[in-house]
């Protein structure tokens, strides 16, 4: 659906380090001016043609969720919102979704529209897989793979040195859990054996289950806007 327009109001939050966190915090920035700046009469607007010209990403791995005013996660993102309790207070629903799909989800932050910004925690992913991974006869060692700078990348993967004799795909397929979580065996351009799961069909997979829920209003991506011109991302 499209995006909402953010209610004016004191957000407190709390980002993770490095560029992930600048991603986050510009797209979040660019969902709060964005539909004033679209209010402006047009003699107001950049004349730029490149300024005019954007794209949309979507953050691998996130979601914002709205859930309905009443329920209990709404009031405890309000509660955050309004500066009555701190973030913390309100992780406990991200818990609860992580034990429900079999992923595990934090609570990044709260935005001035009352929804839940959620991102898979890619880290617990790959440690997760890593370990299980190691305990594997036919594997000699099990790393996860550091993610590039930059925008979260759309695979989370770990890489894996099998014994003479191993058979890799048999150990992927006892790799997968649940419904959600099945990594896909394949190489990486050095030749290296990885197991990766598919962020962005993950990310997919959980917007469809959690917009399912009696006690949310809507699901949707975490979009972020990039110049589209000469020179800008694309």
């Amino acid at each position: 659906m499209n995006t909402p327009t953010h209610r004016p109001g004191r957000a407190r939050h709390r980002l993770a380090d490095g560029s992930r966190s600048f991603v986050r915090a510009l797209a979040t920035a660019q969902a709060l001016w964005l539909p004033a700046a679209l209010a402006l009469p047009s003699a107001l607007l950049p004349a730029s043609p490149a300024a005019a010209q954007t794209a949309a990403a979507t953050v691998a791995g996130d979601l914002i969720v709205k859930f309905r005013d009443g329920s209990d996660p709404g009031a405890a993102l309000a509660a955050v919102l309004n500066g009555q309790r701190p973030l913390a207070s309100a992780a406990p629903l991200a818990t609860r979704l992580s034990r429900e799909l079999g992923v595990p989800l934090t609570l990044v932050q709260v935005t001035s529209g009352r929804e839940a910004l959620l991102a898979i925690d890619r880290e617990a992913l790959q440690r997760s897989l890593a370990q299980r991974a190691a305990r594997e006869p036919g594997v000699t060692r099990a790393t996860p793979v550091p993610p590039p700078p930059g925008l979260p990348p759309e695979q989370a993967s770990v890489r894996i040195e099998l014994a003479a004799q191993a058979s890799p795909r048999a150990i992927a397929a006892r790799m997968a859990t649940g419904e959600l979580l099945r990594p896909r065996l394949h190489a990486d351009a050095g030749g290296a054996t990885l197991l990766s799961y598919d962020m962005a069909g993950l990310t997919q997979a959980l917007r469809d289950r959690i917009g399912q829920r009696a006690d949310v209003d809507y699901v949707q991506p975490n979009r972020l806007l990039r110049p589209a011109g000469p020179g800008g991302l694309r």
